[in-house]
């Protein structure tokens, strides 16, 4: 343990760095108020402020066991917390089987944070302009959260509960990230807009889809971020495309559809009614993006 000196701006914390995750569970039971950390670009940068003071940080990135990529026999795709961004950018795994969040990846921050980054990090963190919120939904993923009694499993859509809070316990640690197979004939898109490319979305958009033996859709998410407290999932329009063949003209009523009952918050980067009029344009972007995608899917 290391007692930190109260320096220019953090207020004095305990440190700690636990090798496997039962230490760090330990750790979190014994410690009230502790903060975990994961690639630390945002809750370092809320210290420094003092916006936030935790008395204990509880550093994950010495366990290893929570760094991995893995093909599952079932077909799930099983991604380890402390995984990078940088690590999944590079996977073909997930770039073969699932370009939506590879792009969301790509798309995220700079190289500098991707290197620091994690997946379990940026899903926790539960911002609602952040890139993977909308990806996990949309991907229908699950989220493994352990504590010191055993895990438990929620899944993505009921994982996140508002604005920068989601449904684990304070006694929980997130370890992984599920992701089920989808259909042969499956792809997806995540497709965004922000001032510069590494700026936080002004909108979002997560798509994923598959199609059926007659090009028809057979299963589809359109998930919205950065236009509610938590992804926003865009049910109406996946009912006007559920079943139906590709029609650019059906895909813009659609886009239309999905806006009719959102209103987005107002920021410094955008009003609320330019968001609700540029996410008719992002979300027939990302549609058509992942219905080609699927068309060229070998099987």
């Amino acid at each position: 343990m290391l007692q930190v000196l109260d320096g220019l701006r953090p207020r004095p914390f305990e440190y700690y760095a636990p090798t496997t995750i039962e230490e760090a569970l330990k750790l979190l039971e014994e410690k009230e108020d502790a903060k975990l950390l994961a690639g630390g670009q945002s809750l370092l940068a809320l210290m420094k402020l003092r916006i936030i003071s935790p008395p204990t940080l509880i550093d994950l990135n010495r366990i290893d066991g929570l760094r991995y990529i893995k093909e599952e026999s079932d077909g799930w795709l099983a991604i380890g917390a402390m995984t990078i961004y940088d690590d999944v950018e590079q996977s073909q795994v997930v770039r073969r089987r699932y370009p939506l969040l590879w792009e969301a990846v790509y798309r995220l921050g700079d190289q500098q944070i991707r290197n620091r980054g994690t997946i379990g990090g940026g899903l926790v963190e539960a911002d609602p302009s952040g890139n993977l919120p909308p990806v996990a939904v949309a991907l229908r993923a699950q989220l493994v959260a352990m504590n010191k009694d055993g895990r438990r499993i929620i899944p993505a859509e009921e994982f996140f509960v508002d604005s920068f809070t989601t449904a684990l316990e304070p006694n929980e640690i997130l370890t992984e990230v599920r992701i089920p197979p989808w259909p042969e004939r499956a792809s997806g898109a995540y497709v965004k807009l922000s001032r510069r490319e590494i700026d936080y979305p002004i909108v979002e958009v997560a798509v994923q889809l598959a199609l059926g033996d007659g090009d028809d859709i057979k299963e589809i998410m359109v998930v919205l971020g950065a236009v509610a407290s938590t992804p926003y999932r865009a049910t109406a329009a996946e009912g006007m495309l559920m079943g139906k063949s590709f029609d650019e003209q059906l895909v813009a009523k659609a886009a239309e559809e999905c806006v009719k009952d959102l209103e987005p918050p107002s920021d410094v980067q955008a009003s609320s009614w330019y968001r609700k009029e540029v996410s008719k344009v992002i979300v027939k972007r990302a549609i058509v993006k992942a219905w080609k995608r699927a068309m060229e899917v070998e099987v």
